[in-house]
């Protein structure tokens, strides 16, 4: 497998790439809902300093899922490139 290759196209298609997978998923939106419930709670009860924290915090989780995201994207990729052999 062409390790780079398929990372260019995972970046360059990322965003169809999660659109496909996630636009009819009523779990997935139902999440996304409660985080921004959560969220909109949280940022009421602490300060603008405290809030600032947990956007810094969460940018760092957001990039720790893309390196994720990635990992099991070239998983599967190699995985049909074993099974299609």
């Amino acid at each position: 497998m062409d390790t780079d290759a398929m990372t260019d196209y995972y970046w360059e298609n990322l965003k169809d790439i999660l659109q496909r997978q996630l636009a009819d998923d009523d779990e997935y939106h139902a999440l996304i809902q409660k985080k921004i419930t959560a969220e909109n709670a949280l940022k009421a009860l602490i300060s603008e300093e405290a809030w600032s924290l947990y956007l810094e915090l969460d940018a760092i989780s957001n990039e720790l899922e893309g390196v994720r995201q990635e990992a099991m994207y070239l998983a599967g990729a190699a995985d049909h490139e074993k099974l299609s052999k």
